[in-house]
C-alpha cells in the first residue's frame, strides 16, 4: 500500500494496468478476426505462461520505476544539500547518456559554480574578519536577534575585557542602545565614544555593524602631534643655542682664577647640561616606537622590580598572572611609576606591589604611602609636574608607552589609607 502513496508509483502502476488491458484487447481483436474462439477456461500451463509474461512485464516496469526514482532522489539530495550551503555533494548519473545524464551533469556544473562562489565569499569574509580584528577601533557585530556575535581585540579598550566574554549579549547589556540612534547609555561613555551603525546581509541573514570611535584618543593623537611639532622647534632652537654657549663656558672656566667664578661657571654648565638632558627626554615623543610583545610572568615582573629597587621595603601580593607586553617599554614604565612612588612617600615607607588577573585582564598596581593625588585632570599633561624638580614628561611618556602595548594606566588615591595607587592593565589573549 505504501507504493500507491507516491504519485510516481501510482503513475507507473496505472500505465502497467493500461498496458495489460491493451494487450488483452489486442489478443481478443486478433482472435475475432482470425475466427479463433478463446476458451473461457484454459489449461493450467497456459495460465502459468500468461502469468509469467505479466510478471516479467511488471518486473521490467518496476526496474524502470526504481531507476527513474533513483534519478529524482539524487537530484533531491543534491538540492537539499544546496539549501544547507553544502555544494560539495555531486550526484552520479543513473544513465550514461541521454536527457537524464544531461540533467545530472548540469546540476553538477551548478554545484561547482556555487562551490566556487561560496569559496570566494568565505575568503572575503575571512579577509574582512582579519581586517576588523587588526583595526584599533572597536567594532561590534550583532546578528538579527540583536545578540553580539563578533568583535575585535580593540573592544578591550571599550569594555576593559575581551569581547568573547560578552558573546550573545544584547546591546543594552553592554551599555548600548539602538534607539533612536545607536549610542551609549552612560553619559561619560557617550561623550568619549562616537557610535556609527550600518547593516549588511550575509547568507540571507541581516547583521548590524557597530563602530565605536574614540573621540578622546583622536584628540589625544592631535595633541601629541601638536606637542611633537612644538618640541621639534624648541629642541632645534635650544640645541643651536646651548652648543656654542657650553663651549664658550668651558673655555672661560679654564681661564677663571677666582674660585667663586669657577663655581659659578660650574653651576651654569650644570644647568646647560640639565637643559640638554631635558630636551633629549622630550625628543622621545618624536621617535617611532617598535613594539615587540612577549609573555612575562608575574613572578618575572616581581623579581625585576625588586632587583631594580633593592633599597625599597616591598610588600608583594602575587597571583598567577601573565603580561603580554614589550619588556623594554614595560620596564621603562615601571621604573618611572615606582620612582614617583618612592619620591612621594616619606622615608621608611612600604611600597605595595599587586599582580593579579581579573576578567582576562592582567593588572599591576603600585601603592605608596604619600600624600595622594591632588589634581587628577593634569596628571598626564606634558610639562605639568607637582615636584619641584619634575619635568612633566614621565607620566605622559608612560601613558604613551602603555597605550602602544594596548594597555591602560590610571592614577588615583588609595581607599584603605593615605597614598596613591598606580594601576596598569593589559588584555590577556584568549588563545
Amino acid at each position: 500500500m505504501h507504493l500507491f502513496k507516491e504519485p510516481l508509483a501510482r503513475y507507473f502502476v496505472v500505465k502497467f494496468l493500461l498496458l495489460i488491458a491493451i494487450e488483452i484487447a489486442g489478443v481478443c481483436v486478433v482472435s475475432w478476426q482470425m475466427g479463433i474462439n478463446i476458451p473461457i477456461s484454459m489449461p493450467l500451463p497456459t495460465l502459468l505462461l500468461i502469468a509469467a509474461l505479466v510478471f516479467c512485464q511488471g518486473f521490467l516496469l518496476k526496474q524502470l520505476y526504481d531507476r527513474c526514482k533513483l534519478s529524482f532522489e539524487r537530484c533531491s539530495y543534491q538540492a537539499e544539500a544546496w539549501l544547507k550551503r553544502d555544494f560539495s555533494l555531486k550526484a552520479k548519473p543513473t544513465f550514461s547518456s541521454g536527457v537524464v545524464a544531461q540533467l545530472h551533469n548540469q546540476l553538477n556544473a551548478i554545484s561547482d559554480m556555487l562551490q566556487n562562489e561560496k569559496t570566494d565569499d568565505d575568503m572575503q569574509s575571512f579577509l574582512v574578519a582579519e581586517l576588523i580584528s587588526v583595526l584599533n577601533t572597536p567594532i561590534l557585530i550583532f546578528d538579527q536577534r540583536m545578540q553580539l556575535c563578533f568583535g575585535n581585540d580593540a573592544c578591550f579598550h571599550l569594555f576593559q575585557k575581551p569581547w568573547q566574554t560578552l558573546r550573545y549579549s544584547h546591546p543594552e547589556a553592554i551599555g548600548l542602545t539602538p534607539s533612536p540612534q545607536w549610542h551609549f547609555i552612560d553619559i561619560q561613555s557617550n561623550k568619549r565614544w562616537q557610535v556609527r551603525h550600518s547593516t549588511f546581509t550575509q547568507q540571507s541573514r541581516s547583521y548590524h555593524l557597530v563602530v565605536c570611535i574614540d573621540i578622546q584618543q583622536a584628540l589625544r593623537d592631535q595633541e601629541l602631534q601638536a606637542w611633537q611639532r612644538l618640541i621639534r622647534v624648541i629642541s632645534h632652537e635650544i640645541r643651536n643655542s646651548l652648543t656654542p654657549v657650553s663651549a664658550i663656558l668651558e673655555r672661560l672656566q679654564t681661564r677663571a682664577k677666582d674660585p667663586r667664578d669657577h663655581e659659578a661657571f660650574n653651576i651654569v654648565l650644570e644647568r646647560c647640561f640639565h637643559l640638554q638632558d631635558f630636551i633629549h627626554k622630550y625628543s622621545q615623543l618624536n621617535q617611532p616606537i617598535k613594539v615587540e610583545i612577549k609573555r612575562l610572568s608575574g613572578l618575572e615582573v616581581s623579581k625585576t622590580i625588586q632587583g631594580l629597587f633593592t633599597d625599597v621595603a616591598w610588600q608583594i601580593e602575587l597571583s598567577p598572572v601573565y603580561f603580554h607586553v614589550d619588556p623594554t617599554l614595560f620596564n621603562q614604565v615601571l621604573i618611572n611609576i615606582i620612582k614617583n612612588a618612592i619620591e612621594a612617600s616619606p622615608a621608611g615607607s612600604v611600597l605595595t606591589l599587586k599582580l593579579y588577573t581579573k576578567d582576562n585582564i592582567a593588572i599591576l598596581e603600585v601603592l605608596d604611602e604619600g600624600t595622594g593625588v591632588a589634581n587628577h585632570d593634569n596628571l598626564f599633561v606634558p610639562f605639568y609636574s607637582t615636584k619641584q624638580t619634575g619635568e612633566g614628561i614621565g607620566l605622559y611618556l608612560s601613558r604613551y608607552f602603555v597605550e602602544q602595548m594596548s594597555g591602560s594606566i590610571s592614577l588615583s588615591n588609595r581607599q584603605d589609607k593615605q597614598g596613591a595607587v598606580c594601576q596598569l592593565t593589559f588584555p590577556v589573549p584568549l588563545n
